[in-house]
């Protein structure tokens, strides 16, 4: 049965892969943007994966300000908040991101619960779970799990923003009494088809890679997640038991970024001479980081080796997770389809 979902940050990478599978489904879309300029172009990549556009609709909206929340979740059955912000460069402020993420969040829910709707499904990331001093080798964690926020040398902005942001929505929930309301998807580093050229920075990363960037890659790992699985584990929250109160982690295998280099060497033969086939030394990664902030984010993983279990995950949706393989296959190809490299 179609319904009206209340989708944030539609022009988003994950946001667009979602609105695709909410329309193709017959849902009707009330998608948040920023400013209107994002609307077209959400439109026409919409548009280039045959998504039917009748049922959407689009809000300008500020996850800093209070105006047009309610009015925009009114007649909402579902809400889906996607948008928040996961820039590539590191920040020295720590707490740059909260605002849009934490406020940001809590204006979404706040506007949801008065409107009544069903069920608030929302993205966070592994990055609110895993982070923690004094881990042993290998390193577990799991849906209970929560990333220290007052480890100040290894918790950066975006780490910071999301547990923040995640933590925020649950106490706002549980103060309301409407805890079993929340699905959390946690997904790892989401990779899949890039769809556009819009930047994002999980496809930025492909596309440094497939440049040649990385003479070598750092001995770091991560949960890989299929952005078309995320964005499947958010349509197929919608009404169904069992999901609600439950923090969701979403992907299939954890992969180091030598082994993510080989599977887009062997997607991409003629990229091969360009992408690394070493692991660089750790010394060498945090030379870099003084010069280069996106690499302070592996600092504190280097050298542990992450593993979490999600056959809970894939019992709750009724659904299997694609591999890493093909996640990171496609993101490539769609790079250099899209004349990005």
């Amino acid at each position: 049965m179609s319904c009206k979902v209340l989708l944030t940050g539609i022009s988003g990478w994950i946001g667009k892969h979602i609105a695709i599978q909410l329309l193709k489904e017959g849902h009707h879309v009330v998608g948040t943007v920023r400013n209107e300029n994002l609307i077209e172009p959400t439109k026409e990549t919409l548009k280039s994966k045959n998504t039917p556009l009748d049922n959407l609709t689009f809000v300008v909206l500020d996850l800093l300000k209070d105006e047009g929340w309610d009015e925009a979740a009114k007649g909402c059955r579902y809400t889906m908040h996607v948008a928040s912000p996961f820039p590539i460069k590191v920040s020295n402020d720590r707490q740059k991101l909260v605002p849009a993420a934490k406020d940001g969040t809590l204006r979404v829910l706040k506007a949801s619960v008065n409107a009544g709707v069903d069920q608030i499904i929302l993205t966070s990331s592994i990055v609110a779970m895993f982070r923690k001093p004094n881990r042993t080798s290998p390193y577990s964690f799991g849906e209970n799990d929560w990333t220290d926020i007052n480890w100040e040398k290894g918790v950066s902005d975006y780490f910071l923003s999301k547990t923040v942001a995640e933590k925020a929505a649950w106490e706002f929930m549980e103060s309301k009494g409407l805890k079993d309301k929340l699905t959390v998807i946690n997904p790892g580093g989401v990779f899949g088809d890039a769809l556009d050229s819009k930047e994002c920075t999980s496809i930025e990363y492909v596309k440094q890679f497939l440049k040649g960037k990385f003479p070598a890659a750092p001995k770091w790992g991560v949960l890989i997640s299929h952005v078309e699985d995320v964005a499947k584990s958010h349509v197929v929250c919608m009404g169904k038991t069992g999901v609600g109160g439950r923090r969701i982690i979403v992907g299939r295998d954890v992969k180091t970024l030598l082994e993510l280099s080989n599977i887009m060497a062997e997607a991409l033969p003629d990229y091969a001479k360009k992408l690394p086939k070493r692991e660089l030394p750790n010394f060498m990664v945090k030379l870099i980081s003084l010069v280069d902030s996106s690499a302070k984010t592996m600092i504190p993983d280097l050298q542990i080796v992450m593993q979490t279990d999600t056959t809970y995950s894939e019992n709750l949706l009724g659904m299997k997770f694609k591999s890493a393989e093909s996640a990171m296959s496609e993101a490539a190809k769609s790079v250099v389809r899209l004349g990005l490299v």
